[in-house]
């Protein structure tokens, strides 16, 4: 049976998503008879958890041995010992350093990535120029339209598995005054590597409307909280991803640069509404997002768009081209 290293990377900023979306990949080829030893990062045990809870060989390995810009030299006496061939990545940054040792190590290795200047291994997917790539779960795969409903009443906000800067509470804040006439309820999603509870608890205590705090959650329960909901306020990373592929309509509030661009793509064909980056959101810019999605009609029209641009097979098309191109599997 061919061996293929995933390397899963993940930070206090980008969080859970590259985890997930790696995990995603090594699934697929698993199906196909691939066996991956999974790499994460030592300092998040989470990881090392889910990973070995799926089945996965695992072998956290400390983050700088390939954020600090060195060589990575704990991953290549890896891959020297562990005798694989191949390997894919999906990193938060592919140091020059990085594809300079991997590249010689392995006779093939693939990134998945959103930044063209990452767009360095001998194939290459960028999920956020060709979201049709993008790695979901198995329950975000071909999911049946959702119903949508004539008025607008559950608000979900959820910004990921990190959320460092507390996004999930500004984004209340804004919200606050335009919806205290409003007859809905918010449900706020933290996710695993959110660190502000009790400032978004604080935040919530006195709203104007009902807002249930939840997580973190499972994928499941995730995909569950986004089929009752009828519009979603999210950054523009996996769970936009995730969203769309459930014909949620969302409003995207990008936190980094590279958000930016997965965010235009997608509103380029209709599937989401983009605002501004997150620290330039006004209040008045996040309740004319809202508004614009109060029309069952504009509901509608974007959720078919999120399905027909993302239809949760991105893992399978990775995992298929890598099979085909190295003939493994």
């Amino acid at each position: 049976m061919s061996t293929v290293i995933v390397h899963a990377d993940a930070g206090l900023k980008e969080g859970w998503g590259h985890l997930r979306e790696s995990f995603e990949i090594a699934k697929a080829l698993r199906v196909r008879g691939v066996e991956c030893l999974v790499v994460v990062p030592a300092e998040f045990p989470e990881a090392a958890d889910e990973a070995s809870k799926l089945g996965f060989a695992v072998a956290p390995l400390p983050a700088s041995d390939w954020q600090a810009g060195g060589e990575p030299a704990q991953l290549l006496r890896l891959i020297g010992s562990s005798g694989a061939r191949h390997l894919v990545c999906d990193l938060l940054k592919v140091e020059p350093a990085y594809a300079k040792g991997v590249g010689p190590a392995v006779e093939g290795w693939a990134v998945a990535t959103e930044l063209p200047e990452d767009e360095v291994g001998t194939l290459n997917f960028n999920n956020s120029l060709r979201p049709e790539h993008f790695p979901l779960g198995e329950g975000y795969r071909g999911a049946v339209a959702r119903t949508v409903r004539g008025d607008v009443s559950q608000v979900l906000v959820c910004y990921g598995g990190a959320d460092s800067q507390n996004v999930t509470g500004h984004t209340l804040e804004l919200l606050r005054a335009s919806v205290a006439s409003e007859n809905l309820r918010i449900v706020a999603v933290l996710g695993p590597l959110f660190g502000d509870e009790p400032a978004v608890r604080a935040t919530v205590a006195d709203y104007p409307v009902p807002v249930e705090v939840l997580g973190p959650l499972t994928p499941h329960e995730l995909a569950q909280v986004a089929v009752e909901s009828d519009i979603a306020i999210t950054t523009s990373g996996g769970t936009m991803y995730e969203f769309c592929s459930l014909g949620l309509p969302c409003i995207v509030v990008p936190i980094l640069a590279k958000h930016e661009t997965n965010a235009r793509v997608l509103e380029e064909r209709g599937a989401v509404v983009r605002t501004s980056i997150h620290d330039k959101l006004t209040d008045a810019e996040l309740t004319d997002a809202v508004r614009r999605l109060q029309p069952e009609a504009a509901r509608q029209a974007i959720a078919t768009a999120a399905q027909r641009e993302i239809d949760g097979m991105g893992a399978v098309r990775i995992a298929e081209r890598l099979c085909e191109e190295w003939g493994i599997g």
